[in-house]
């Protein structure tokens, strides 16, 4: 799990700049970067994987949480939160796809015995 906090950080942190300094879909352009630095960093194919997906998963559900400005009553916040599960399972799933490019071209430029 130690090696799994940089990048959970990171995502908090990307998350919550992106919702602050970025407006419109190109808030996504950062996040396409991210991801795949995160698969490059990992060690293994396994780890781009699960570092990405859980990469994926934590930035969309910190971009989510730090954009809400909704009404405090019961369904609102169960909608919320719904919804956010939701659309950080899409993160988790991107993530994982650019876990999987990330370590696919660490691979690929990888000197060569």
């Amino acid at each position: 799990m130690k090696k799994r906090l940089p990048f959970i950080a990171a995502a908090i942190v990307l998350g919550f700049l992106s919702s602050r300094f970025v407006v419109g879909w190109y808030t996504t352009i950062p996040w396409v970067i991210a991801t795949p630095i995160v698969g490059y960093l990992s060690t293994t194919r396994r780890d781009s994987l699960i570092n990405g997906g859980l990469f994926g998963y934590v930035l969309f559900l910190a971009y989510t949480s730090s954009v809400y400005r909704g009404k405090t009553d019961t369904k609102s916040i169960l909608t919320f939160v719904g919804f956010t599960l939701i659309f950080s399972l899409i993160g988790a799933i991107a993530g994982t796809a650019g876990g999987f490019i990330g370590n696919w071209l660490k691979q690929v430029t990888a000197p060569k015995n």
